[in-house]
């Protein structure tokens, strides 16, 4: 068995240090037993504010991660590390450089410049309005405007799923399945959006639906945790999703994360299929 691990982890971006926030959690995840003590330096764009996070990086030597545009900055960060002979790693610039060489252009050095006010980012904001109005079966008038419709019984991690896509730009609803007659009609009719069915196994729905109870302090018996009403329920979910033609993802030992992953690589797929097929029917008989 592999004993715990703790690290100190500096990281220093002069926007907001949330690349290097992904990129770390990503490689301590394949380190089993490996934690980390973090030390996170946002907004580092002059010397004062480096010497302050140098003496820290001092204080508290580990690895430290960056993502710094100026290079004196760079060089007074990488020279320090060197002294206190600690790993003084560049998260974007080998990345940047591949770009570079294969664009034939050169980088704009603009700090934070993926947080600029730019299309893509009122996008994510419409998609954000759009999913949170579309929680939990409301709204369903208008479902033709979604990326994704996420449909499944409770507890299938619908809405976390849910918020998740839309911070990536996916304006996606989610209807919960309570049997067939209570879904909207709508649905059947829907041509853009990637229909998904959420499916578990109903033991472990059992489980999740217990905590839930009791973290509201509600122990009473009834058919939401009941094993054999649950299987029905899944049963009847996927009678459903057959009806549908929908593809199913089974969440029972995925995280959300996960689970957005499958959907946007089926959403992906599903939009190339459809882009090819009108390709085909733009090509004029002979």
């Amino acid at each position: 068995m592999n004993s715990k691990k703790t690290i100190n982890l500096h990281l220093i971006s002069d926007s907001t240090g949330e690349t290097l926030s992904s990129v770390a959690r990503a490689v301590l995840s394949q380190f089993e037993g490996a934690e980390s003590s973090d030390f996170i330096w946002p907004l580092v764009r002059t010397k004062p504010q480096l010497d302050r996070v140098i003496s820290a990086i001092e204080q508290s030597p580990g690895i430290v991660l960056y993502t710094i545009l100026h290079d004196d900055l760079v060089e007074e960060l990488r020279r320090k590390c060197f002294e206190l002979k600690i790993p003084c790693i560049p998260v974007l610039s080998h990345i940047i450089a591949e770009f570079s060489g294969y664009l034939g252009m050169n980088i704009s050095h603009t700090v934070g410049r993926q947080h600029l006010l730019d299309n893509e980012y009122f996008s994510r904001v419409e998609a954000i309005s759009y999913t949170m109005t579309h929680d939990d079966g409301q709204s369903t008038w208008d479902l033709y405007d979604a990326d994704i419709v996420i449909v499944g019984v409770s507890r299938t991690s619908k809405s976390p799923t849910s918020i998740y896509l839309s911070c990536r730009g996916y304006k996606t609803a989610n209807i919960p399945f309570v049997s067939i007659s209570t879904i909207p009609q709508t649905i059947y009719d829907l041509k853009k959006p990637l229909i998904v069915g959420l499916t578990i196994n109903p033991e472990k729905l059992v489980q999740i639906r217990q905590t839930r109870l009791t973290s509201l302090g509600q122990e009473s018996a009834t058919d939401y945790i009941n094993i054999e009403a649950i299987e029905q329920e899944v049963v009847e979910s996927r009678k459903l999703f057959s009806k549908l033609a929908c593809p199913v993802i089974d969440v029972t030992k995925r995280s959300v994360e996960e689970t957005a992953a499958k959907i946007i690589q089926l959403l992906q797929e599903k939009r190339i299929k459809e882009k090819n097929t009108f390709s085909a029917t733009q090509i004029p008989s002979n």
